[in-house]
């Protein structure tokens, strides 16, 4: 990789974790004054997991999406590129949609829908470039558990 590959990634990087701290603000303006006072699983973990968690989970998404981008031309990539592009939208509207509007059961949809995209993604992109389904399978898990604490925070409300 030239060192030009290598400054494009690191702003792909540095972007998303700019979006995702730009996300972590819009969730602490309701966390006391909302989500606080939520009866949660016992499995949800304390906030400052959710920080690091999504800290690492926003690099390895980047590169997953500079590593699809990379290939955009290549027309079998496209479907996967079509998908990744689909399911981060929806993530970056989860926030809003959860922590602001607190729409807890269309959240809980909307998280669904995003996750089977994000499987989607990794079944159309396994064959191609098995990096960028390892490199999603993380995010993938984290989502499964998501969905899980977003339904029990819908069912126990």
């Amino acid at each position: 990789m030239n060192k030009n590959s290598w400054i494009k990634l690191i702003i792909w990087i540095i972007t998303f974790e700019l979006i995702g701290f730009s996300l972590s603000i819009m969730t602490e303006a309701n966390i006391h004054s909302w989500y606080e006072g939520l009866n949660k699983s016992i499995l949800t973990p304390p906030g400052f997991v959710f920080s690091i968690v999504w800290s690492i989970l926003y690099v390895l998404l980047a590169i997953a999406g500079w590593m699809i981008w990379q290939k955009r031309e290549n027309i079998e990539m496209r479907p996967a590129l079509y998908l990744y592009i689909s399911q981060l939208l929806m993530n970056w509207a989860w926030t809003p949609l959860f922590f602001q509007l607190h729409l807890i059961g269309y959240s809980l949809i909307w998280l669904l829908i995003m996750t089977f995209l994000t499987l989607l993604t990794i079944y159309s992109i396994k064959n191609k470039e098995k990096l960028v389904s390892y490199l999603l399978a993380p995010y993938f898990i984290w989502l499964l558990f998501a969905n899980y604490l977003n339904y029990s925070i819908w069912l126990l409300n």
